[in-house]
């Protein structure tokens, strides 16, 4: 529902940029799967898309503190999960079907996409 409304909101509005939380190598990669339509179907991808975030940032840290931040993370993402009872698919950290439906619309209606990186890289840190 959300990737949906996402899609609507820039195509009713047609704004000059679309800022996404994704990298462009990220994008480059999803646009090549054009016939995906669900989440379900964009969870069978994400293994690879993933590469393309920009998580070399993360190798001092990932290092040191790796479980630590396993451990919050997955605290966070089963909070979240549990407060706005979304599905087993969601993941906090990864672009989903929304950024790649984001992406396309602002592409349609002839907007500048503007990539803001992963939502956790080296800068955000």
């Amino acid at each position: 529902m959300l990737a949906q409304r996402t899609q609507k909101l820039i195509e009713e509005l047609k704004p000059d940029t679309v800022m996404v939380q994704a990298s462009p190598d990220w994008w480059l990669n999803a646009n090549r799967l054009w016939y995906v339509k669900s989440q379900d179907e964009m969870n069978n991808y994400s293994a690879t898309l993933e590469r393309h975030n920009n998580w070399n940032g993360m190798d001092w840290y990932w290092s040191n503190r790796k479980w630590l931040f396993l451990g919050r993370l997955w605290t966070y993402s089963a909070l979240w999960k549990w407060h706005f009872r979304f599905g087993h698919d969601f993941k906090m950290v990864s672009p989903g079907l929304e950024v790649k439906y984001a992406c396309e619309s602002a592409e349609k209606v002839g907007a500048k996409l503007q990539f803001l990186g992963p939502e956790l890289d080296g800068i955000t840190w």
